[in-house]
C-alpha cells in the first residue's frame, strides 16, 4: 500500500502562531545575512566563551567509561556501607568522578616531567650544531654553484631576474622586524593563557558531568518527548545512540591505539638506545591519532632528532617505525577498533583530507570519528527508507539482494540509554576484569 501523498502547506491556512513564528524567522536569517561580519564576530565571542564547557565536554566524554568501571569497583566494595547508609549511594560515583579526572591530570602532568626535560637537552643541542649544519649546507651550496652545469646557469638566471631588491625586500627596517616579534610573542602568550584556562575550568566541568549525567541524560529525553511526538522522539534518540556509538567507539579506540604504540615505540627506542626516547614516544603517540597521516607527522622530526645525534641510529629508527606503523595498521588498529564505525578506507581518507582542509590539526584529529557517524547515519537512513519501499510493495526483497546488494539487516544501537556500562569498551574492561578474577570468585558470581 502507497502512502498517501501529503498535501502542501499554506500560509493562510496556518495559525497566527505558526504564522507568526515563520515570518519572524525569515526576518532574523534576512538580518544576519546582511550583517554577516557583525554575526560571526558575534558567534565567535559566544563559542570563546563557552570554550571551557566544550573542553569539559571533551573530558567527561573521554573519561566516562573510565569512571564507570571504577565506581563499578567503588560500589562492590561498599556494598554493605549503602546498604545500611542509603545516603551513601551517590558516594560511589562521586569519589569515581574525582579519581578518574585526578590520575588523568596526574598523567597528563608525568609525561610533561618526563619529556620536558629532554625537549630542553634536545633543542639546546640543535642550537649548539645549528652552526656547524649551517656552514656544511652552505659549502656543498656554493660548490653546487662553482661547477659548471646546467643547475648553475639556472639558479644564476632565476637570480639575476628575482633580486631581493626586484621583490620589494631590499631594505628591511630592524623596528619593523622587533615590532612584528613582540606582537607575534604576546599574541601566543595570550592564546597559551585562554588555553590553559579553559583546560583547567574544563577538568572541573568534567567532574560535574560525570557526576550529574544520567540527570542530564533524563532531562535531554523529558525535552525531545516534550517537543516531538513519540515516534519521532523514540527516533531522534535511536539516531543520536547510533552517532554516539559510532564515534565513541572510533575516538576511545584510536586513543587507546595511540597509548599501545606510543608504549611500544618507547620499548623499541630503548631496544635501539636510541637519544630522547621517551620524547620520541610521546611524540609518535600523539601523532599517531591522526590517521594516515599521523605516522609522517610523527616520525619526520624524530628522525631529524636522532639523526643530528647518530646517523646510524637514525636509519634504524627509520626502519623500525615504518615496522610499527604496519602492525598498528594491519594487526592492532584492527583489533581494537576493527569495523564497527563501518567506514570503508577511501573515505577515511576522503575524510582526513576534508577535515584536514577546514579545520587544519582538528580536522585531522575528528574528521574519521565525524565522517563515520554521517556515513553510518545516511547508510541506516537509506536501509530504513528501502524497507519502507519493500513494505509498501514498491521493491521486492529479491531486487535488493540481488540488484543493490542489501543483505544486513539494520542494526538498532542502545549505547544512549541510562545505563552507562552499554559502551562497547566498558565491556571489554569488565570482560577483562572478570577473566583476572580467581576461579572461586567467578563460580559465586
Amino acid at each position: 500500500m502507497k502512502k498517501p501523498r501529503r498535501e502542501p502547506i499554506v500560509l493562510s491556512q496556518m495559525r497566527p502562531v505558526t504564522l507568526f513564528l515563520v515570518l519572524s524567522g525569515c526576518i532574523v536569517v534576512t538580518f544576519a545575512m546582511i550583517h554577516i561580519d557583525r554575526v560571526a564576530g558575534f558567534i565567535s565571542r559566544v563559542l570563546s566563551a563557552l570554550g571551557p564547557v566544550f573542553a569539559g565536554f571533551i573530558f567527561a566524554f573521554l573519561l566516562a567509561p573510565a569512571e564507570s568501571l571504577t565506581e563499578k569497583r567503588i560500589s562492590k566494595w561498599m556494598k554493605k556501607s549503602i546498604e545500611k547508609h542509603p545516603r551513601l549511594r551517590n558516594f560511589p560515583r562521586g569519589i569515581s568522578s574525582f579519581l578518574v579526572v585526578l590520575l588523568f591530570i596526574g598523567s597528563i602532568a608525568l609525561i610533561v616531567t618526563v619529556t620536558f626535560s629532554q625537549v630542553v637537552d634536545g633543542v639546546t643541542r640543535a642550537l649548539d650544531r645549528l652552526p656547524h649544519y649551517i656552514d656544511l649546507v652552505t659549502e656543498h651550496i656554493e660548490h653546487m654553484f662553482s661547477a659548471d652545469n646546467n643547475i648553475t646557469r639556472y639558479l644564476t638566471m632565476l637570480n639575476e631576474r628575482f633580486s631581493a631588491t626586484e621583490l620589494g625586500m631590499g631594505k628591511v627596517d630592524p623596528m619593523d622586524i622587533t615590532q612584528k616579534i613582540v606582537s607575534a610573542a604576546a599574541t601566543g602568550a595570550a592564546g597559551t593563557l585562554g588555553f590553559l584556562y579553559d583546560v583547567i575550568v574544563g577538568f572541573v566541568i568534567a567532574v560535574y558531568l560525570l557526576i550529574s549525567r544520567d540527570r542530564f541524560l533524563k532531562q535531554w529525553k523529558q525535552i525531545l518527548y516534550a517537543v516531538c511526538k513519540p515516534k519521532t522522539a523514540a527516533w531522534i534518540d535511536g539516531q543520536f545512540s547510533l552517532a554516539n556509538q559510532t564515534f565513541g567507539t572510533a575516538v576511545i579506540g584510536k586513543l587507546i591505539d595511540s597509548v599501545i604504540i606510543g608504549m611500544l615505540c618507547f620499548i623499541g627506542c630503548s631496544v635501539i638506545r636510541t637519544p630522547y626516547s621517551s620524547l620520541i614516544a610521546v611524540i609518535i603517540g600523539v601523532t599517531n591519532i591522526i590517521p594516515y597521516f599521523g605516522p609522517i607527522f610523527g616520525a619526520i622530526p624524530c628522525v631529524l632528532l636522532i639523526l643530528m645525534e647518530s646517523p646510524p641510529k637514525a636509519l634504524y629508527f627509520f626502519i623500525f617505525i615504518i615496522a610499527l606503523q604496519q602492525f598498528d595498521a594491519n594487526i592492532l588498529d584492527p583489533r581494537i577498533v576493527g569495523k564497527s564505525i563501518g567506514l570503508p578506507a577511501f573515505w577515511e581518507l576522503f575524510a582526513c583530507l576534508l577535515g584536514g582542509g577546514l579545520f587544519g590539526i582538528i580536522g585531522l584529529v575528528i574528521g574519521v570519528p565525524a565522517f563515520a557517524v554521517v556515513y553510518t547515519l545516511v547508510k541506516q537512513l537509506v536501509s530504513e527508507r528501502l524497507t519502507d519501499r519493500v513494505r509498501d510493495e514498491e521493491l521486492t526483497p529479491e531486487f535488493l539482494r540481488e540488484t543493490l546488494g542489501v543483505t544486513e539487516e539494520i542494526q538498532e544501537s542502545g549505547l544512549f540509554g541510562d545505563n552507562a556500562s552499554d559502551s562497547p569498551y566498558l565491556q571489554h574492561l569488565i570482560l577483562l576484569e572478570d577473566i583476572a578474577q580467581k576461579p572461586d570468585e567467578r563460580k559465586e558470581k
